[in-house]
């Protein structure tokens, strides 16, 4: 089978690096630097689970999009979400690398990254994938495991048959990163909100870890009141997890999901230590939108976005 990986931040590396391994045909559409970086050096996996390199011989690798003529079963979407409608738009322009059972599949945060390719992609080309493993690029072509908490999950969110979607997990669980197929991506899919919107911006404005926040009371307060504007914010709007309710999630919350990702540093913080702009708007400018959609005030979470933002304006 044939993948293609558009983007090749850390995620990207992750994939690119377990299809590889599988011995799929694969793929990487990078920018310049990362690109030489690749083919000069192959790609490499450390971090919690097994080391994988995978020799630059076994990755083609464009800059450019419209410079592909080989058709592939899988695009495997891994840009920021800002980027989101200029990838869509490429693809669109060059529908003839998705094979005619190929489907794009997106391993991005926040909620709502696949209306941008509906509009051009029919429902049953279009996926999702839930990643709540953290990853953090150490060089060009090599990706760092830094914690795991679940499974990455692969499935649609309008109903559409997920079975074409077994090879690519079943890479991704082979090379020692868990992987599988769900029907349940929309309440996982809201899981991960719950957790980005709560710890990943806050982790970056404040420089801590995951671990740190929940050390902190005052910082406890905080992340509380963002759980329980999500939650209203998600009767609201129709969506639901796998909680009934914000004391639920919270139990979960500090037991578990926290400790377990307690040494993880936010991608939000990654990304402004790289002077690049965040995905705010895909998670908590995301709760801001829908809260004011369906008229359900969110204040925390519209500080925590102008907090973001203006970090952005001076760093990045």
């Amino acid at each position: 089978m044939k993948v293609l990986v558009i983007g090749m931040g850390a995620v990207g590396c992750a994939i690119a690096i377990a299809t590889a391994n599988a011995g799929m045909e694969t793929a990487v559409v990078a920018r310049e630097e990362t690109a030489k970086a690749i083919r000069a050096n192959g790609l490499k996996r450390t971090g919690i689970f097994d080391e994988i390199t995978v020799s630059s011989e076994c990755i083609t690798v464009y800059e450019n999009i419209d410079q592909i003529e080989v058709e592939y079963d899988y695009i495997a979407v891994a840009v920021k979400t800002m980027a989101n409608k200029t990838v869509a738009d490429e693809l669109a322009k060059n529908r003839n690398i998705i094979g005619r059972n190929g489907k794009i599949i997106l391993f991005q945060n926040g909620w709502g990254n696949d209306e941008t390719y509906l509009a051009y992609f029919s429902a049953s080309k279009v996926f999702n994938a839930r990643v709540i493993t953290g990853f953090e690029r150490t060089a060009p072509w090599v990706t760092k495991v830094t914690v795991h908490n679940a499974p990455i999950l692969l499935g649609s969110l309008h109903g559409e048959n997920t079975k074409g979607l077994e090879p690519i997990a079943k890479a991704i669980s082979d090379s020692g990163i868990p992987s599988e197929v769900s029907d349940e991506l929309i309440q996982a899919l809201w899981a991960k909100m719950l957790y980005n919107t709560t710890l990943n911006p806050l982790g970056a404005i404040m420089n801590m870890s995951y671990g740190e926040l929940a050390g902190s009371g005052h910082l406890v307060g905080i992340m509380n009141r963002l759980i329980e504007e999500t939650f209203a914010v998600m009767k609201a709007a129709g969506y639901k997890t796998f909680w009934n309710n914000a004391k639920e999630y919270q139990d979960v919350f500090y037991s578990k999901l926290v400790p377990d990702t307690f040494a993880h540093r936010a991608s939000t913080l990654q990304d402004i230590e790289k002077h690049q702009k965040t995905e705010i708007d895909t998670l908590n400018g995301c709760i801001q939108r829908l809260g004011k959609k369906h008229n359900v005030p969110t204040p925390v979470h519209d500080m925590i976005v102008e907090l973001i933002r203006g970090i952005e304006d001076v760093r990045c």
